[in-house]
């Protein structure tokens, strides 16, 4: 085979790949885009959870659940777990960890680039390459799988995998793959929408964790 045919073969696969990428990372970018617009459309949200998490140094597993509360787009959120809850106003977190008996007070660093309830839906928008792995189906829901890297290579995560429910826009699951071959997967169910929540639920009260010691690390 000629040289020249070699070439035009290699440029043509070459054009062909970089077409495929942009293609499935404009796919992963609307379906993300779809799934924080409709989380972005709703005044509150109330959801069960679920934490499996392998950790290989340390040859364990990890379980939980609990309940999550969210007011899109304010910084507002309440996690509750049996032995652990997160509180934040948006401005203030107490990290409540009821096997130590303690509270700790820090403040929200708006520059903090790291995943958590109140960015989850927007957290794609800067600092990761995007993918559109394909679509896999449970019982009746079509889920798209998109995976993220970081492209900031100082961070321990290597990849996060999210499948999102292409019927109603929500996560389905979030995958976090870190350097050491961790994996933790948060899955959510239950998903209640505009319920009204009770005053102050995104404020810490010490009267509803007795004997709580106080933590300030502001």
């Amino acid at each position: 085979m000629k040289i020249s045919t070699i070439l035009t073969l290699i440029f043509s696969m070459t054009c062909f790949v970089s077409t495929v990428i942009a293609q499935s990372e404009s796919s992963a970018k609307s379906v993300l885009d779809n799934a924080s617009k409709v989380y972005s459309s709703y005044k509150t949200i109330m959801a069960d959870f679920t934490l499996q998490g392998e950790n290989r140094l340390e040859n364990s597993n990890l379980n939980g659940k609990g309940k999550v509360y969210l007011l899109p787009g304010s910084g507002k959120f309440k996690i509750e777990m049996d032995n652990h809850a997160i509180i934040s106003d948006g401005k203030t977190q107490w990290n409540v960890l009821l096997d130590l008996g303690e509270a700790q007070i820090t403040d929200v660093d708006p520059n903090d680039k790291s995943i958590n309830p109140s960015n989850i839906f927007d957290f794609y928008r800067s600092g990761y390459g995007m993918n559109k792995l394909g679509e896999t189906k449970i019982g009746v829901n079509v889920l798209s799988v998109i995976e993220l890297i970081p492209t900031d290579q100082s961070q321990n995560v290597s990849k996060i995998q999210l499948r999102i429910n292409n019927s109603c826009g929500f996560i389905y699951d979030a995958s976090v793959f870190d350097k050491n071959g961790n994996k933790y997967t948060y899955s959510l169910a239950n998903i209640e929408v505009n319920k009204t929540f009770s005053p102050g639920i995104f404020s810490f009260y010490k009267h509803n964790y007795p004997g709580i010691e106080i933590v300030d690390l502001r």
